[in-house]
């Protein structure tokens, strides 16, 4: 028993408790990747936790999607938590676009809280006046993006993610992985559990992700001649970060994951060569930088005299090497070739 000086200890002393540290040197490989760190690339805990929750949350969806498919009712029903634990562990989970989307709508979030908790007045938000906007595409594609952003939130109002926001390889792999995992469980038996992943899979559709609803609202917006300044004012100052990034892309001709890298990854000059590449005027470009330059970690005054100092040669070469072909950037990253 344990004694009465230690009464916080007293609950546990009568049942035996695992340790929950993983000692040895499985343990010291990962404190020495953390401790040496870059505090600026560590999580923060809010962030661990969001990701956290929405990666539990997929794979929740996805186990019951297919248990859902399975043929006879299956043995018994898997905690998503520990499933994600146990294919974490493996490895099955740490996958580049996975974690990519997760960390984004993490940012995306983080973001859209920071604007909704400024004082003053407000306007009605840009979506909901895009909604009953004149112009029938773009009221249809900002509908589409409301509905698809209020599917992706639990009853907390917190983001989630579905199968459809990812690839269809990625998605595939997903399903297979967790799959194998309820197969492991005890959950059903592995034929009628791998031929589930396959219709589960085999059923995705990319078109009804979040970041298609984003993009085709661009589309409208681009072909109702509203891909100017101050449409993307507006939008900067509602901190809708994915779609100014898909808006500040198109105009730039790159791609919208490299408009967001920019935006919020602070790559490669960061917001200032972002907004040379778009075009944006110097105004716009000074609101661009002031509403979201602490937000994605630089520094106002340095990425306004970077804006005031890019040549066009640097801007012109940082486009040309971003329309390349993406596995063309990829292979000349590869043979060390630089960048523009």
């Amino acid at each position: 028993m344990v004694p009465v000086e230690w009464p916080l200890a007293a609950p546990a002393a009568d049942r035996p408790v695992e340790s929950a540290r993983t000692r040895g040197s499985r343990r010291l490989a990962s404190v020495r990747r953390d401790f040496f760190l870059d505090p600026a690339h560590r999580l923060t805990e809010q962030e661990r936790a969001l990701m956290t929750a929405m990666l539990n949350d997929l794979v929740g969806s996805v186990s019951g999607a297919l248990l859902a498919a399975v043929p006879v009712p299956p043995v018994l029903l898997t905690d998503a938590t520990s499933l994600t634990l146990r294919l974490s562990a493996a490895g099955l989970l740490d996958r580049e676009e996975l974690v990519s989307l997760l960390l984004m709508r993490a940012d995306e979030h983080r973001i859209a809280s920071a604007f909704a908790g400024r004082a003053g007045p407000r306007n009605l938000p840009l979506l909901p006046r895009l909604v009953g906007d004149k112009d029938a595409q773009v009221a249809a594609a900002a509908m589409a993006l409301v509905v698809g952003r209020g599917q992706r939130r639990d009853a907390f109002g917190q983001p989630r993610i579905e199968l459809a926001d990812l690839s269809a390889v990625e998605a595939q792999c997903l399903t297979a992985a967790v799959a194998a995992g309820l197969a492991e469980a005890g959950a059903a038996d592995r034929p009628a559990l791998a031929e589930a992943a396959a219709a589960v899979g085999s059923g995705h559709d990319q078109s009804e992700s979040l970041d298609s609803a984003v993009n085709d609202l661009a589309l409208a917006l681009e072909a109702a001649g509203r891909l100017d300044d101050k449409t993307l004012e507006t939008v900067m100052e509602d901190g809708e970060a994915v779609l100014l990034a898909a808006l500040l892309a198109r105009r730039a001709g790159i791609s919208a994951e490299t408009g967001w890298g920019y935006l919020v990854g602070g790559q490669d000059g960061g917001l200032a060569l972002l907004a040379r590449m778009a075009g944006l005027a110097r105004p716009s470009a000074a609101r661009l930088i002031a509403e979201f330059a602490a937000l994605s970690g630089a520094s106002v005054e340095e990425e306004a005299a970077r804006f005031d100092a890019l040549g066009g040669e640097v801007v012109d070469a940082a486009l040309a090497w971003w329309r390349l072909p993406s596995p063309f950037r990829d292979a000349a990253t590869a043979l060390g070739e630089a960048r523009g």
